[in-house]
């Protein structure tokens, strides 16, 4: 009996690492093709800030801290927001080891309704966490740029594992 215990707590353990990497791996897919559909360059999240963000986010998805990513659409030195998007994490998935999913098609006919920022603007990521979460290096408390008249429109999942799922809210 204690070999299966071992066993399972293995499989276990192995399954939701492996489901932190995926979703990691997939929220940047996502930032990416929100970034890039809206007309602005993802090069600066990609190569200048992605280790420090991927560090947020696996490490806040492991300890469970990690509730919302939010990509900020701006005008420099701009208080309000021209678009938003937010990602966020649920903590329940569909229960089956294997399952895991990006719909990318799905994602791309959200980006044709979202608002589109005008192209002067630039952007941020804003990893979102619940009280108690474990500090992560390089990042610090921000305020959320203000929506303005922007309204959410939550649009359900586009990500998904058997231990966790990555919705999607546009502003416009």
């Amino acid at each position: 009996m204690k070999i299966v215990t071992n066993t399972y707590v293995y499989a276990s353990t192995y399954t939701r690492a492996q489901s932190i990497i995926f979703m990691s791996d997939n929220i940047r897919i996502v930032l990416r093709d929100v970034i890039r559909e809206n007309g602005l360059s993802p090069e600066k999240l990609l190569a200048q800030d992605w280790d420090t963000v991927e560090r947020g986010i696996r490490s806040w998805l492991l300890s469970g801290h990690l509730n919302k990513i939010v990509v900020e659409f701006f005008r420099p030195g701009a208080s309000i927001a021209v678009a938003r998007w937010d990602i966020p994490i649920g903590y329940v998935g569909s229960g089956v080891n294997d399952d895991m999913w990006l719909d990318k098609a799905y994602l791309r006919q959200l980006i044709a309704k979202s608002a589109r920022p005008p192209g002067d603007c630039t952007y941020r990521v804003l990893l979102c966490t619940d009280p108690g979460a474990p500090e992560v290096t390089g990042f610090r408390d921000t305020p959320f740029l203000s929506t303005g008249q922007l309204a959410a429109r939550p649009a359900g999942t586009v990500i998904a594992t058997g231990y966790m799922t990555a919705g999607v809210t546009y502003w416009r």
